[in-house]
């Protein structure tokens, strides 16, 4: 079986468990007729699986789009907390503060509908949700989507902040489409992009991972390309979409040399505003929340070792501070160090990916938290990185 076959395969398994667990369209009962069209696409690929080049962006369309879209529309007909996650309703939230010329990395969002979304900690269903109290995202992530806000208002009445997650996660079908030289490679990054179950359900109820993923891969596409200024640029923006990201410069910054400096900048152009405006609020709910330093810190939580660590009883007060970055340097920094070397013997986009994963894993088991989400993030990092260093022929 050739890739384009493995191809069609795949996205038959990965589309269904999508359409038959969401809601496709935002209407009264079941769109059968639309159903019929899907399996009928899904089918004639199977059957013609060279057809993919043709017949993917519709399924595509429909199983991920349609279920997004039906999604945004649910929630606006039923409430603000319907099916999204907190970091949406506190990007919302934080938008509005800015609009309002109120510091949303200085504000709390108690009575926001942050305050209204379900929180549990284990053992304590009373739990305060931290992100009342911090707003983590870095600026690009609040700012982007306000391009969608002042359009969606006036055309559809409502805004959802994962309208921007959708317009990535199309971008980044795009860069993946053009970026990979063998075109089969191409379908099947697409496909477990797009529809992979580590991360779609995250996708649908509004993680960030899709948002920040867009804008690093889009830099390494013209990174590769040697379009440095344009991929220095757009890296700037990736390093203020999320935190994720910032593991990712030493990489990054080894291959773009000299042009570095633009990525820097336009990190700093992004966050000097805020930092002008409270440097204090800013630094403690983008650094310090996370790391355990602040007031009100993000806790204890996931998969990683800190719950291994609470479970022996060794961490009693999982809001309490603990050096994680001791476990971090032990194990992430030799990691790190290996993966650079690694890189620079063969500076391919491959080995950018995957030592950034490598990196990555190990630095998240050993920080606060390590969580689903996350791990959802790492499979795609990981599955690009694979299939682009089999597209380089690495």
């Amino acid at each position: 079986m050739n890739l384009i076959s493995i191809g069609a395969v795949l996205l038959f398994a990965l589309s269904i468990p999508v359409v038959m667990g969401y809601r496709i369209l935002p209407i009264e009962g079941t769109p059968y007729w639309l159903f019929g069209i899907l399996f009928v696409l899904l089918t004639v690929n199977i059957l013609r699986p060279k057809l993919i080049k043709f017949l993917l962006w519709p399924i595509i369309i429909i199983v991920l789009g349609a279920t997004m879209m039906t999604a945004i529309v649910d929630r606006s007909k039923t409430a603000p907390v319907y099916g999204v996650h907190d970091i949406i309703l506190q990007q919302e939230a934080a938008m509005r503060y800015l609009l309002e010329g109120k510091n949303p990395y200085k504000e709390t969002y108690f009575g926001t509908a942050v305050e209204e979304f379900n929180y549990d900690e284990p053992g304590n269903t009373g739990a305060v949700n931290p992100a009342l109290y911090h707003f983590v995202m870095p600026p690009w992530y609040l700012l982007f989507p306000f391009a969608l806000y002042f359009t969606s208002i006036p055309l559809f009445g409502f805004f959802d902040g994962r309208m921007a997650l959708l317009i990535a996660m199309a971008g980044l079908l795009v860069v993946l489409w053009r970026w990979f030289k063998h075109r089969p490679l191409a379908y099947l990054a697409m496909i477990l992009t797009a529809l992979s179950p580590s991360v779609v359900d995250y996708f649908i109820e509004g993680r960030s991972d899709i948002f920040a993923l867009f804008w690093f891969i889009w830099s390494l596409y013209f990174l590769e390309r040697k379009k440095l200024f344009w991929s220095a640029f757009i890296f700037g923006l990736a390093l203020m979409s999320k935190q994720t990201i910032w593991l990712a410069a030493p990489f990054y910054f080894i291959a773009a040399g000299g042009y570095s400096i633009i990525s820097i900048v336009v990190a700093l152009t992004l966050a000097a505003p805020f930092l002008l405006w409270d440097p204090g609020a800013f630094i403690d709910s983008t650094v310090r929340f996370l790391s355990g330093g602040s007031v009100q810190s993000y806790p204890v939580s996931g998969y990683g070792f800190g719950m291994v660590l609470r479970s022996f009883g060794i961490i009693k007060d999982i809001h309490a501070y603990y050096p994680f970055i001791i476990w971090q340097f032990i194990f992430a920094a030799p990691v790190l160090t290996w993966a650079i070397i690694w890189f620079k013997k063969k500076k391919v986009m491959g080995r950018l990916l995957i030592g950034y994963a490598l990196t990555l894993i190990v630095f998240w088991y050993f920080s606060r938290y390590f969580n689903n989400s996350h791990l959802g993030y790492l499979s795609s990092v990981f599955i690009l990185g694979a299939l682009k260093s089999e597209d380089e022929g690495v």
